[in-house]
């Protein structure tokens, strides 16, 4: 009988030993992601023409803010799914960074570049940035479109692949969504608004290079000789500047808080 009430209660302290390094490795999986949003909404209120390389600063935070997450969480014990969980934690914030880097890395090369200043026209170095710079930002709207659901496949995929198993899976996921995820929802970014401003801005120095002999520069400004022309740019150059506001305005909404 006392060798049955040992074993039941080592079966016990087992089991509850157990249920402690799972809540705990979960916990550390939802915090991790947390961290990620909670970068991602400190580059959507950045200033990108006051700090276009914001998101090389906010990157190294959100490595050094994860890489504190596991003594945060108190001294934990070694254990395989502990160590799993790191690893995991440890990529999905790479993957996270890349992802913003995806995103608003072209914004801010956009913001650099004096959009509307004809002095452009007459640099070649500039103009190919600018080409570059707009098939980037088409890029990047379409990752920030998708945000929120490219960054739940991504955890999932990195906890399948990690070795976890299939219940410690289950109830990080359940964790990660109950404690974080369920707080946020995609904001109002809005893909065709932005696709429609890029395509402006593209249109325009288009349209002035594809018609070098109806334009001169003089003085910084633009000089017509073709009216049809003028009025072809001027139409252009006001509907750019008319939705600069708008277009910015949707790269702070990629996500929304929950309510």
């Amino acid at each position: 009988m006392l060798a049955g009430i040992i074993a039941f209660n080592v079966i016990g302290h087992y089991r509850e030993v157990r249920e402690e390094h799972r809540q705990q490795t979960a916990q550390l999986l939802s915090r991790c992601v947390n961290e990620s949003l909670l970068s991602l909404f400190r580059l959507q209120v950045n200033d990108w023409r006051r700090k276009p390389a914001f998101y090389l600063q906010e990157a190294e935070r959100l490595r050094e803010n994860v890489a504190a997450l596991p003594q945060q969480l108190g001294n934990i014990e070694n254990y395989p799914e502990w160590h799993a969980a790191i690893a995991i934690c440890e990529k999905f914030t790479e993957h996270s960074n890349n992802q913003h880097r995806t995103i608003f890395r072209p914004l801010g090369g956009f913001a650099e570049l004096p959009v509307g200043d004809n002095r452009l026209l007459g640099n070649r170095r500039a103009m190919r940035v600018l080409r570059r710079n707009l098939a980037s930002l088409e890029v990047a709207a379409r990752a920030a479109d998708r945000y929120l659901a490219d960054m739940q496949r991504d955890i999932a995929q990195l906890a399948g692949d990690s070795g976890l198993s299939a219940d410690m899976q289950r109830l990080a996921e359940e964790q990660i969504n109950t404690e974080v995820l369920d707080y946020y929802r995609g904001g109002n970014f809005s893909l065709k608004q932005v696709l429609a401003h890029i395509e402006r801005v593209r249109s325009y120095y288009e349209l002035l290079a594809d018609n070098p002999r109806g334009w001169s520069l003089r003085a910084g400004g633009l000089f017509f000789y073709d009216r049809g022309l003028r009025s072809e740019v001027d139409q252009l150059n006001n509907a750019v500047f008319q939705g600069e506001g708008e277009f910015y305005a949707n790269w702070k909404q990629v996500l929304q808080r929950q309510q």
